[in-house]
């Protein structure tokens, strides 16, 4: 008789089990044998039940969510440490997916869609890695002591709707990262400014203020300034600004709140000396929501003169923007970059729309032009259109616009610099464009990043690793750290050394797992090395994340932007040797 019940699934397989059995079937035998016959004492330990095992890989049921993800925990870790002490290419690891949902039991057997995402979420985690659905992640929160990683809603083979993922963030993800030395000249990280209205939807002006404070505070040469990134990863965690210090590596730190009630605005701050957590500076600062830019450079100024009193206020310069004719222009731009910087497939679809409003009632708003272009181009990186999508060109148009009204503002360059680089083919453009960004800003993390992103492309390996590692120093906990990783990968495989472009996209994954053209490098790096078993599976996992990908798309989607002929043909030929399909020949197009 059938049974509907809810339940929690844990799938797990083992990881590169087919190599193993082609260089030594018996040994591999027993060894996998040996590590499901430990799982699986593990799972019924913490009240699970194994209701199938074949060959490299086992089901099983649990009643919780918090139970399934402890026991995968627990048998992750164990692996991990029994495997510290052997060669890397001789340890055993895991893949495992976890789903919640009602589930149809028939005796010892479980069946249903749950069962089948579960499966589906393993093949996307990383050996070693542990991927749940939303259904997972919302009943564990606060139940088990574990940070995630937001892969967004992503498309599952044999799944008609898109699954919510989440990465579960493992203690050695945390443990590489080393606290940085200070600088030899004042440092500050400029902290997420609280919001401090009634309506918690402000929160976004609240990230604009601190945003461009750290930007103009950035054109001060004479400081060394925390990017965006890592600042904000400190947002609603209560952390002793002494560990901030240390783990960003700087002397002083700046917070505040932003209180708007209709058309006023106060902003309130506080410089810290953060190895002491003494108060050094506090100033308030009060005005019209449309003096806004004005009231950041007061704060700016205020900060400046403290933190280095031989800093003329004549080296804060004015960010040289027209102020948008519409605050509500300004408003979308804000609330856009939100979701942009989430980089999930909604929410890149929702910034697209914000700031295809923000166009609507301000067509000249640099900004928004610059971030448009991007989310078309972001569209393109991850695989979500064909390489030869109207929308692609039109993000370079958009781009181009961006760079006749940028003017002196940094952020619109660097912008604009990528997608004229990426989407419209225009590499040497996009460089200049960047370059101009890079005087006006030295200390931009997100412009050294880009920079390092097209020299890539260019050709350009050793200036592109140079500007990438500046960018890691000035932003090392950046939520967005992968970015930099995936370019120091094309910058080694365009310079045809792809065992070291394979360990950058190995940093790249375990950062963000579902990162489409990380996948593409590491399957060709395999690929070309002849470790063809593990680029066969790195193809697998890529078209998990990006189904329709082909040798062809590929091809038409690359011969846009890397200069190098021989850099695209060295992919296309690692990706066949690999597995990758076919496909037709493709029209590059304009994209």
């Amino acid at each position: 008789m059938n049974e509907r019940r809810s339940a929690t699934i844990l799938a797990a397989d083992v990881a590169g089990y087919t190599a193993m059995m082609q260089s030594d079937e018996e040994r591999a035998f027993e060894r996998v044998s040996a590590l499901i016959e430990h799982i699986s004492r593990t799972i019924s330990g913490l009240g699970g039940r194994v209701v199938s095992i074949a060959g490299d890989g086992l089901i099983s049921c649990f009643e919780t969510a918090p139970a399934a993800l402890r026991a995968a925990r627990q048998f992750q870790d164990d692996l991990a440490a029994a495997g510290a002490a052997e060669p890397e290419d001789q340890r055993l690891l895991c893949r495992v997916g976890i789903n919640s949902g009602d589930v149809v039991m028939r005796g010892e057997k479980v069946f249903g869609s749950v069962v089948n995402v579960a499966a589906r979420l393993q093949n996307i985690a990383q050996p070693g890695g542990i991927i749940v659905s939303g259904p997972v992640h919302e009943a564990v929160r606060g139940a088990v002591d574990c940070g995630f990683e937001d892969l967004g809603a992503l498309d599952v083979r044999g799944v008609a709707e898109r699954v919510r993922c989440f990465r579960v963030l493992t203690a050695e993800v945390a443990g590489q990262r080393a606290f940085p030395p200070l600088p030899d000249k004042p440092s500050i990280a400029v902290l997420p400014f609280a919001n401090m209205s009634t309506d918690p939807d402000q929160e976004f002006l609240a990230d604009g203020v601190a945003e461009d404070i750290i930007n103009t505070l950035s054109r001060i040469r004479s400081l060394f300034v925390i990017a965006r990134g890592s600042s904000f990863t400190y947002r609603n965690r209560d952390v002793p600004v002494s560990q901030i210090g240390r783990e960003l590596g700087v002397r002083y730190a700046l917070d505040g709140t932003v209180r708007r009630a209709g058309d006023r605005i106060r902003i309130a701050s506080h410089l810290v000396e953060a190895d002491t957590g003494i108060q050094i500076w506090a100033g308030q600062f009060e005005g019209e929501v449309a003096d806004i830019f004005a009231l950041q450079d007061r704060v700016t100024e205020g900060v400046a003169a403290v933190i280095e009193p031989r800093v003329l206020f004549a080296e804060v310069e004015r960010v040289a923007r027209r102020p948008p004719e519409s605050i509500q222009a300004y408003d979308l731009f804000l609330r856009a970059t939100g979701h942009f910087y989430r980089m999930t497939r909604d929410d890149i679809e929702k910034a697209k729309e914000l700031t295809d409003r923000a166009l609507r009632l301000d067509p000249d708003s640099a900004r928004n032009l610059a971030l448009g272009g991007r989310c078309r181009l972001h569209r393109k990186v991850q695989g979500w259109v064909p390489p030869n999508h109207p929308s692609i060109a039109e993000g370079a148009r958009m781009g181009r616009r961006a760079a006749e009204l940028a003017m002196d503002d940094s952020e619109v360059l660097w912008m604009a610099g990528i997608v004229v680089a990426l989407a419209g083919g225009d590499v040497t453009g996009g460089i200049a464009l960047i370059d101009r960004a890079l005087q006006i800003n030295p200390n931009s993390a997100d412009a050294l990043t880009y920079s390092g992103m097209a020299r890539a492309y260019l050709g350009e390996s050793d200036v592109a690793l140079a500007h990438l590692e500046r960018a890691h120093r000035l932003s090392p906990l950046d939520a967005q750290t992968y970015n930099k990783f995936l370019a120091a990968a094309f910058a080694s495989f365009t310079a045809a050394r792809y065992e070291d472009s394979l360990g950058w996209t190995d940093r790249t994954l375990k950062e963000k797992a579902d990162y489409v053209p990380a996948w593409r490098m590491r399957a060709a790096c395999f690929g070309l090395l002849g470790r063809l078993d593990e680029g066969r599976e790195a193809v697998l996992r890529l078209l998990a994340f990006s189904p329709q990908e082909t040798q062809a798309s590929i091809r038409a989607y690359y011969s846009v932007s890397i200069k190098k002929p021989a850099a695209v043909d060295a992919l296309v030929e690692g990706l066949r040797r690999a597995g990758m399909p076919s496909g037709e020949e493709a029209d590059p197009g304009t994209g």
